[in-house]
């Protein structure tokens, strides 16, 4: 190893069914919904707190962002480039191998490799709004059977071979492939019947995507809306989002869901290399409780009281981000193309200040964006702030799908 290759980096980032009686669990780790995202705060190597998102997509944890007043030593064993969704190029990264990763108080991982991103291409602190120090990888799942409780915003770590599934749960195969989880989508339309193979992804936001190119693809809706769906390791995400009539995980269906149809430069490095069909995300997980069990092979899974929740997406088609680290200032990143916010007019730059007179500095940002993504018969009115002037729009906020 090179001699510098040893780092120290300062870091700052400033009810459903619970299971069996007979079921000890060894840790119970919380959590916090940030959006349709898991926060957990995490140790590594001992240093204070971090924060990051619980991301079964992804197989090792990967740092995004660091700050100072909170020392963290790696030590660098290799450099690499890697790929994620997006259609841009390689990102450069160091590798770090025989990290210790503490959940909680009484859960620590040993022996983890931990990815470092040369630059913070996902800016996750700006755009959910919170300190995030980057993504937990599903290599922290292989040991144990792990319960995801949404509704009580915990994670439970149960021994394998302690477990037993509790009463109502129904079980679906898990495959395991190039370390990477798929869980089985069964999918309608007007006129057919799809079974897919969907990487089982909490670090997602969304509901699915679906891939778009290959044979046997399930068709785009009519009606749809063409936006940003997000940012991956390569690069932005965009494509169209548009309601289908029925997603299923095993026997437990839903209906009209908002799914994304990625445009087929974003996807297919990742789905000739891994012939997946998609993704599932915690749009579609959060309304179940969950239970993991990697060594076993099976994703176990039971509604939640969130399971008759309508599905939502970006309406206004306003992509917004916090533009001060730690200050309630929410300044517009992209409007979509012919959206309700471009069509009212906003620009990107702009400050958004009050919505239906509430003020914005009193909201996360989590907040902010729920008044943009429902669909209602009046106006919205908003007051934003561009070079130094208020002005006020009215946005209509009805759906197009």
């Amino acid at each position: 190893m090179r001699p510098w290759a040893c780092i120290s980096i300062i870091l700052l980032l400033t009810t459903a069914p619970l299971g069996n009686a007979q079921n000890k669990s060894i840790a119970r780790v919380p959590f916090t919904m940030l959006g349709s995202y898991i926060v957990v705060k995490a140790k590594i190597n001992e240093s204070s707190g971090l924060h990051f998102i619980l991301d079964t997509g992804i197989r090792n944890t990967i740092l995004t962002e660091w700050h100072t007043n909170d020392s963290l030593s790696l030590v660098i064993n290799e450099e690499r480039y890697v790929q994620g969704l997006g259609g841009g190029d390689l990102i450069f990264a160091y590798v770090s191998e025989n990290n210790s990763i503490q959940l909680g108080k009484k859960l620590t991982f040993e022996k983890k490799t931990i990815v470092l991103l040369h630059e913070d291409v996902l800016e996750l602190s700006r755009r959910i709004g919170s300190p995030i120090n980057g993504l937990l990888g599903a290599d922290l799942l292989e040991d144990y059977v792990v319960q995801i409780d949404f509704v009580a915003q915990r994670l439970i770590f149960y021994l394998k071979e302690d477990f037993k599934l509790p009463r109502k749960y129904k079980s679906l195969p898990l495959t395991i492939e190039q370390q990477k989880l798929y869980v089985p989508l069964k999918v309608k339309d007007n006129a057919k019947e799809y079974q897919l193979k969907m990487l089982l992804d909490t670090g997602a936001g969304l509901c699915a995507w679906l891939r778009t190119i290959g044979s046997d693809v399930v068709p785009i809706p009519e009606k749809k809306v063409y936006g940003r769906i997000g940012e991956g390791i390569s690069g932005e995400v965009t494509g169209y989002l548009a309601r289908i009539p029925t997603v299923c995980l095993g026997d437990f269906c839903l209906s009209n869901p908002v799914v994304v149809f990625p445009d087929s430069a974003c996807i297919s490095d990742l789905v000739i290399h891994t012939g997946r069909d998609g993704t599932v995300g915690n749009q579609l997980l959060s309304r179940f409780t969950l239970f993991i069990d990697v060594g076993g092979r099976q994703l176990h899974l039971h509604p939640n009281s969130h399971f008759k929740k309508k599905f939502s997406y970006n309406v206004a088609g306003l992509e917004l981000i916090q533009s001060i680290r730690g200050l309630p200032r929410y300044e517009v990143a992209g409007v979509w193309p012919d959206s309700p916010a471009a069509q009212a007019g906003i620009l990107p730059g702009d400050v958004i200040r009050q919505v239906e007179g509430d003020n914005a500095y009193a909201m996360s940002l989590s907040e902010l964006r729920g008044y943009f993504e429902q669909s209602r018969k009046r106006t919205l009115r908003v007051v934003l702030e561009r070079d130094g002037k208020l002005l006020t729009l009215n946005l209509d906020l009805k759906s197009k799908i």
